[in-house]
C-alpha cells in the first residue's frame, strides 16, 4: 500500500477509483459536464468519463468557465469524487467550493507533487480522509 500525505486545499473525505490524466483539460470546451465526458479529441483521455473517480489532474487549462463548469458537473452528479492536482489551480478550487457550498457536497481538493502523481496508476483504489492522506491500494 502506498501513502502520500497532500496538502488540503478543500478538506473532505472520498473513495473510489483513480482517474489519471497525462495533460491539462479545459472544464470549459473540452468537457462535457452533463456527462462528465472527456470531449476534447486532442486530450490523451478522450472519451473517459470522470463519474465517480478521484480524478488526479496536473492542472486545468482554459479561462474562467471552467469553475461553472467543475460545478456543474458536481451538481448533476457526473463529476469526480475529489481532486487531486499536480499543481494548485484557482480554478477547480473555486469550482468545487461552490458546488461544496450551493449543493451540501464534500470533494475534497487536494495538492500533491507531479511526481507523486506519477506513482498513481488508473483503477488504483484510493482512499482520502480530512487530513489528506491519499491511501493507495493496487489489484493485484
Amino acid at each position: 500500500m502506498l501513502s502520500i500525505t497532500a496538502r488540503v486545499l478543500i478538506p473532505g473525505r472520498a473513495s473510489g477509483s483513480a482517474l489519471v490524466l497525462d495533460d491539462s483539460l479545459s472544464f470549459w470546451g473540452g468537457f462535457d459536464p452533463a456527462l462528465g465526458e472527456i470531449i476534447d479529441v486532442h486530450h490523451p483521455q478522450f472519451g473517459q468519463r470522470v463519474g465517480g473517480s478521484i480524478l488526479f489532474i496536473p492542472e486545468s487549462r482554459g479561462s474562467a468557465g471552467t469553475p461553472g463548469g467543475i460545478a456543474e458537473t458536481l451538481r448533476n452528479g457526473s463529476g469526480p469524487r475529489a481532486f487531486a492536482l499536480g499543481e494548485r489551480d484557482v480554478n477547480i478550487g473555486v469550482g468545487t467550493l461552490v458546488a461544496n457550498r450551493l449543493y451540501a457536497l464534500e470533494i475534497p481538493v487536494l495538492a500533491i507533487t507531479l511526481a507523486e502523481m506519477a506513482q498513481i496508476r488508473i483503477d488504483d483504489r484510493i482512499e482520502i480522509d480530512r487530513q489528506g492522506l491519499i491511501s493507495v491500494s493496487r489489484q493485484a
